[in-house]
């Protein structure tokens, strides 16, 4: 990993944009497109920024002809500011179900599709607002866990209400084929066939997040007071991943489903999840980064260099290569914990949030990570 000649603080400002939002961010994500990038904010707005960067750090790039060393310039022009919208009642989900723009849904039940412009349009409104939980599929129909079932809605209204949950949703996830649901409550986890009866009920105490592996074979979950479940409904094999110092509110697989990322700790964790295929216990243990003595809280793996990124509860970020205990220190701490980590869908870029209101991408040179 060759690092730019520039302190720290200077590195963040010659590769990164960022703005002041005045709330925390809460969520991050790519439109499917790559060209934006939407931050949902805590006041009920998202920010909307262009991933196109007029003055790219690579065009700033330069190697000494007599010493080789790099260097990169600094910007010439300001940064344009984001595009602030105003969407209703948070917290707001973001949702990527169509080939552009994103779906954001706010607690009163209204779901708007934003365009890269900020031009906003109401897709649908549920009138039950009682449900626990709500998932997009890929087609743009509308998942809701209502009162122990999930109802499915369109443009049209409800469909179904089936499968059949117990306890309260926190969280549900679609599989990566569109044909199954996991549902996270109080008293475990539900997987079925969407519009079908569970057929697979995991019993492990109450979940905060869970995120499927892309081949669709694992899901990962993460306990509130801490430690990691990953379970196989294809045979109900279920692993403990327990001693975790905080809650793994993030969870991130790499691209071929061998490695799960967690937050919750006090350094990255990574884990192997192919090394279960030979009968252990448990996953091997990647060592990553280095340990110290604030939480991770958000991370991200981008899939092209096996690079992973990583934001702290004291406003660090930091990026390493999976297996490789050198980190390239992006941010500084402050600006609040980072809440929200998210790679672009093509590895160049990485966009962060803070508690304090801070909202970032860094864009890195092919030449930096070598």
């Amino acid at each position: 990993m060759d690092i730019v000649e520039a302190d720290t603080a200077s590195l963040y400002c010659l590769l990164g944009r960022h703005w002041r939002v005045d709330v925390p961010v809460d969520e991050i994500a790519f439109d499917p497109a790559g060209k934006t990038v939407a931050f949902s904010l805590a006041d009920g707005s998202i920010a909307l920024a262009s991933v196109e960067d007029a003055e790219p750090p690579q065009q700033r790039y330069r190697v000494g002809l007599e010493d080789g060393r790099p260097t990169i310039s600094a910007r010439r022009q300001p940064v344009p500011p984001v595009i602030r919208v105003a969407i209703g009642d948070p917290p707001l989900q973001l949702f990527l179900p169509g080939p552009s723009g994103i779906v954001v849904h706010e607690r009163s039940g209204r779901l708007f599709h934003v365009s890269a412009s900020g031009a906003t349009e109401q897709i649908l409104k549920i009138d039950d607002q009682a449900f626990d939980a709500l998932a997009v599929t890929v087609d743009g129909t509308v998942l809701a866990a209502v009162g122990g079932s999930i109802a499915s809605y369109d443009a049209g209204g409800a469909r179904f209400a089936t499968p059949t949950y117990r306890g309260a949703a926190s969280a549900l996830a679609i599989s990566p084929d569109g044909a199954r649901v996991a549902i996270a409550s109080t008293l475990g986890l539900f997987v079925g066939k969407i519009g079908s009866e569970p057929d697979t009920v995991f019993e492990v105490g109450k979940l905060a997040a869970i995120s499927w592996s892309p081949d669709g074979v694992w899901i990962a979950a993460s306990l509130e007071r801490g430690g990691v479940v990953l379970l196989r409904p294809a045979d109900e094999r279920m692993i403990r991943i327990p001693d975790y110092p905080a809650t793994a509110w993030s969870l991130a697989w790499s691209a071929d489903s061998h490695r799960l990322a967690t937050s919750g700790a006090f350094r990255i964790i990574v884990w192997d999840v192919s090394t279960l295929n030979d009968g252990r216990a448990q996953p091997v243990s990647v060592g990553t980064g280095r340990a110290g003595f604030v939480a991770v809280e958000a991370v991200d793996l981008q899939f092209r260099n096996s690079l992973i990124a990583a934001g702290y509860a004291n406003g660090k970020v930091v990026v390493a290569k999976i297996g490789d205990r050198d980190e390239l220190l992006v941010k500084t701490p402050g600006q609040g914990e980072v809440c929200a980590i998210r790679w672009s869908i093509d590895g160049q870029h990485l966009a962060f949030g803070t508690a304090d209101g801070e909202a970032a991408i860094v864009t890195f040179p092919p030449q930096l990570f070598k």
